[in-house]
């Protein structure tokens, strides 16, 4: 593997604007490579990538191709008729997927990864922090964009921490001394076809680590996991060796009582809304304790993680009127954020929800129809399809009705170019205003904020 690498000097990245690839090209250029990649459209991830001097190539062409690269490196959004990718083989030269390349890089090292239907990005973020603020000097690698830092990844020292990513069976790919797997659910069944072969892979991710896996208690499949494997159990429930009780808000922190082998601890605040991110803390603490580190001296850290971007982002405050970003796209993600948006007790929570891929609505489509209980009022936008090809019958429309027939407030379905335009008259004073999606809402949510300051101001 090592003499593979060092073979290479010049590497390319297909799709370098996706959050994953983002976080490859600044490791692979910490590390001394020269790295340089396309992208179809300008992002905050690549203008990130600029400021931190690689080039990015606006749109796929055969030309993009450098002459010199030694390895091309892809994502798995982008499909075998990519013109860069035809190129590539045309030429011979060497292609590796994203999540191959990576585990190339982290083999030799302690590798901490983090993956599970959701919550990886915050877990992987305040593992990667936690191992910052103690002085071990991590390699970090994250799906996201944590607050702390002005970048997703960084090369460091003795350990690699990873979210890993199960969306295409990835997460395979590495040498993990911890594994951590935040839950199990039914999510990215388009590559799995079935519940049972992604449950086959989670268990194929445990076996792999060889220390521990750490597990979420409360899961029923994660469960089943631990218990082939002998890992580490978190969870609310009383049979989970690190737990959490007695769970309170308190202004804008979660808070708990901290409690390890049936002992009390101590209690924590994080600056993070809602149950799950309680789980996700609670996985983070699980694997402190796991390195014998004094969780008494730990815990007074988790006070400063300052979350990740697209996670209950708090954008804008105007008037009475407060305005969220988060990434949820998930019917149990979406669920989570709008029980943990009651907390701050708005008059009312109004979302604005842009699907995510044909496929995922085509599967849950009835579970989304439940998930928005929590909301006072909702807009269905288009699907954001992230390059799928349209299935029959399965649009906005269609998802709108579905829900409709169980939700009680007010539901209204609001193609993508006319948000900006309507949504800023449906909003009221006292709002929590949510925009959900893991498409590009965030920017779209940009647009909805400056036409209702704009109405404000001529008002």
């Amino acid at each position: 593997m090592e003499r593979f690498l060092s073979k290479i000097k010049n590497i390319y990245l297909i799709g370098i604007g996706g959050i994953g690839m983002s976080g490859l090209a600044i490791l692979l250029k910490d590390k001394g490579y020269n790295v340089k990649g396309s992208d179809i459209a300008e992002s905050y991830i690549t203008k990130m990538l600029k400021n931190e001097g690689i080039e990015v190539i606006m749109g796929h062409r055969k030309e993009n191709l450098p002459q010199d690269a030694h390895l091309v490196c892809y994502s798995s959004a982008i499909k075998e008729d990519n013109p860069e990718m035809i190129e590539a083989k045309k030429k011979g030269i060497n292609i590796l997927q994203r999540g191959k390349l990576l585990g190339l890089i982290s083999w030799d090292k302690k590798t901490i990864t983090i993956s599970g239907s959701h919550g990886k990005t915050t877990t992987t973020s305040l593992i990667g922090y936690m191992l910052t603020s103690l002085g071990f000097g991590p390699t970090v690698f994250v799906g996201g964009l944590p607050l702390n830092y002005a970048r997703n990844a960084w090369w460091g020292e003795e350990y690699f921490v990873i979210e890993a990513d199960e969306s295409d069976g990835s997460f395979l790919y590495y040498n993990p001394w911890i594994s951590v797997i935040t839950n199990i659910d039914h999510e990215h069944l388009d590559y799995y076809k079935t519940i049972d072969n992604l449950k086959e892979n989670f268990l194929q991710f445990a076996y792999q680590a060889k220390g521990t896996v750490i597990g979420c208690g409360d899961d029923p499949l994660v469960k089943e996991i631990l218990k082939k494997v002998n890992g580490i159990s978190y969870g609310f429930g009383k049979e989970n060796s690190i737990r959490a009780d007695n769970f309170y808000f308190d202004g804008e922190f979660s808070c708990f009582d901290f409690l390890s082998e049936q002992k009390f601890i101590s209690q924590i605040k994080i600056p993070l809304l809602g149950k799950h991110n309680a789980l996700n803390t609670l996985a983070v603490l699980a694997f402190l304790k796991y390195m014998g580190q004094d969780l008494t001296k730990t815990i007074e850290m988790f006070k400063y993680f300052k979350g990740t971007k697209r996670r209950f982002q708090i954008k804008k405050k105007i008037g009475e009127v407060t305005f969220v970003d988060d990434y949820a796209h998930h019917p149990t993600e979406i669920e989570a954020v709008l029980k943990a948006a009651r907390y701050l007790n708005p008059k009312r929570v109004f979302v604005i929800f842009q699907p995510h891929r044909f496929s995922r609505v085509e599967y849950l489509y009835k579970q989304f129809a439940q998930s928005f209980a929590f909301a006072d009022e909702l807009i269905v936008t288009d699907i954001y399809s992230a390059q799928e090809k349209q299935i029959l019958g399965v649009n906005a429309k269609m998802l709108s009705e579905e829900i409709g027939r169980t939700f009680k407030g007010k539901i209204t379905h609001i193609p993508k170019e006319r948000l900006a335009v309507e949504v800023p008259n449906y909003i009221q004073e006292g709002d929590l205003v949510l925009g959900l999606g893991a498409g590009d809402i965030n920017t779209i949510m940009e647009s909805i904020v400056n036409e209702f300051e704009s109405n404000r101001i001529k008002a």
